[in-house]
């Protein structure tokens, strides 16, 4: 623990879900259908090729994050929550064994039931060359042939909250995240598994979903996967190619029709032991490494949305 961060012990083990309502839900299915992701009969759920249907898709007035399911390891820690949402001054409430909870910063809904994550399967390692090192050796990279497929999960999501310490407080001290790293009154970086983030809350002006990410085997495919979007003319290049340092993670983000930015990532760094991140793995951070450690600067876009005013509109039509 540093300074005045306070790391709870986490029972929650699974970012699982979001559901998100766009104006265009269309041009979203349009998006998705590009990305290849999977669908169920009704057209309104999404996912990639490791983590089920982890998009529930609404139409809606205006852009929004409506709810974000969270997976639990025992049926204790849902009283557990309940009890520390309750000092927090949070309403919960519990039906058949799932608790839901309203962040009252950024309005979202936040849910919590017991099960197990999918069991993911290992990516194929590409071999690489090297100074010192061929692995490939006689035989062209299989990086260079285009091979655009469904990224493999979902990661992360970064909330934008117009109170970014209370939201971060309810997650932290009442649903359980910990602290992975944070700028404060800019931006924290929050994990419930041994991703190093899978919920960022940012300073905003209004609530919204800032950006949300997937997983994808190697820097090949976060580079295909984009390529495939900004091709397909259903995305606009957004930032990137680069790597953060905070989350060690490659990235790529385009920009949704819904105003959304969309990521595609690998190599995110993956925090098993808590006292040893915090000892040893969390080096310090400046505002220097709020963007990228390469590549592109962060656009304009990425800070203030390009639709600020529509959302500013849509929370002043729902007071």
């Amino acid at each position: 623990m540093r300074g005045q961060e306070v790391v709870l012990a986490v029972s929650l083990h699974r970012l699982d879900s979001i559901r998100i309502a766009v104006p265009d839900a269309e041009s979203q299915r349009r998006l998705y259908t590009a990305a290849g992701f999977s669908t169920d009969a009704t057209g309104s759920r999404f996912g990639g090729s490791h983590g089920g249907h982890q998009v529930v898709l609404d139409e809606g007035e205006f852009r929004r994050l409506l709810n974000v399911d969270l997976l639990a390891n025992d049926a204790s820690d849902i009283s557990v929550i309940a009890s520390r949402l309750t000092g927090l001054g949070v309403a919960s409430t519990i039906r058949d064994g799932r608790l839901v909870a309203t962040d009252p910063a950024t309005r979202v809904e936040f849910s919590v039931h017991v099960a197990d994550a999918p069991v993911v399967s290992r990516a194929e390692v590409m071999p690489h060359n090297g100074p010192g090192h061929n692995e490939r050796v006689n035989r062209r990279a299989s990086g260079v042939i285009p091979r655009a497929r469904a990224p493999r999960r979902l990661g992360h999501i970064v909330i934008g909250s117009p109170d970014i310490d209370g939201t971060v407080r309810f997650l932290v001290e009442g649903l359980g995240f910990k602290v992975s790293d944070r700028f404060p009154g800019i931006i924290a970086f929050l994990r419930c598994s041994t991703d190093h983030h899978n919920v960022a809350v940012v300073n905003s002006e209004v609530p919204q979903l800032q950006h949300y990410s997937w997983e994808c085997d190697d820097v090949d495919h976060v580079g295909h996967n984009g390529t495939a979007l900004i091709s397909a003319g259903v995305a606009k290049p957004g930032w990137g190619f680069g790597r953060h340092y905070v989350g060690s993670n490659f990235f790529w983000y385009l920009l949704e029709p819904s105003g959304s930015f969309i990521e595609f990532y690998s190599d995110m760094d993956i925090i098993t032991d808590d006292i040893e991140w915090e000892t040893r793995g969390r080096t310090p951070v400046g505002p220097e490494h709020i963007g990228n450690s390469w590549g592109p600067s962060m656009p304009l876009e990425f800070i203030v949305p390009p639709d600020l005013e529509q959302l500013k509109a849509g929370w002043a039509r729902i007071g």
